[in-house]
């Protein structure tokens, strides 16, 4: 199986890594390592997946903990009481966020995406580590910003996370329209003023093409996250390949997920 891994944290005791698309079972058109359990996969199939990557990530299956997911900007701080939730059903998994937050060791919390932007976040020395997924409805809303705020009610200081930006759909692919064009501009309002990096004009004020990881390291720096410790893996999802892709299947696909925790005493 390859992966995105930031061996670079692992040195702090942080695990963190951003699965790729193969390496498991399924088949088309989730082929193959798909973990999404909401996309009509075989559910087998997905759980095999699942187990794999928990494997990979040296933690067992059933101590993660995943949101649904609903492109909000709401977050839940999650402990030993919430191991498991969403691991092997949609129906468990921590309602209406889109960002989980812990400061338990041995306990992982992951996000899943096919576009949208996976983030990752520790404060290793403080032992919060969290994962967050920005599509452009939850950049805009605020998911960056309330996931940092949760972590600092644990014990985090935003000058010392270091942040990931993970594969996700960038400015060369991504056309937005009207709509999606004034939620950034207010977004950048609210969140970095003076700043419209991640918006590049098309030809018309109809059209641009938006680069969401930059929005979303644009908010972390606003938070109090240093530029220097946020890393973006640089991964189009829609034209670089071995990532899943909504847009760029225009179909059914599966999802890749990103995933962290901390590594207690023992596992």
């Amino acid at each position: 199986m390859s992966q995105i891994r930031l061996r670079d944290w692992e040195r702090t005791g942080v695990v963190a890594l951003f699965s790729r698309t193969d390496g498991g079972v399924s088949r088309e058109p989730y082929a193959t390592l798909n973990v999404g359990l909401h996309v009509g996969d075989d559910l087998t199939a997905v759980l095999t997946n699942r187990a794999r990557l928990a494997a990979e990530a040296g933690l067992p299956e059933r101590r993660i903990a995943y949101a649904e997911q609903v492109h909000g900007s709401r977050v839940s701080v999650v402990g030993p009481a919430d191991v498991g939730r969403g691991s092997q059903s949609l129906d468990d998994a921590v309602p209406g966020v889109d960002a989980l937050v812990t400061r338990d060791a041995d306990v992982g919390v992951a996000i899943l995406a096919a576009d949208c932007v996976p983030i990752l976040l520790a404060d290793p020395v403080a032992g919060v580590v969290a994962a967050a997924h920005a599509g452009w409805r939850g950049a805009t809303s605020g998911i960056v910003s309330s996931t940092v705020a949760a972590m600092v009610t644990q014990g985090a200081d935003p000058t010392r996370l270091v942040a990931a930006l993970g594969p996700a759909i960038r400015g060369c692919c991504y056309e937005v329209d009207r709509p999606v064009i004034t939620a950034v501009e207010n977004a950048y309002r609210r969140f970095a003023p003076g700043q419209r990096g991640a918006l590049v004009r098309g030809r018309t004020r109809l059209h641009a093409q938006l680069d969401l990881p930059t929005l979303c390291r644009h908010e972390l720096i606003s938070q109090g996250v240093r530029d220097a410790r946020i890393l973006d893996v640089a991964v189009c999802t829609h034209c670089m390949g071995g990532q899943f892709s909504h847009r760029r299947s225009a179909g059914p696909t599966g999802r890749h997920a990103a995933l962290i925790w901390r590594k207690g005493a023992a596992v």
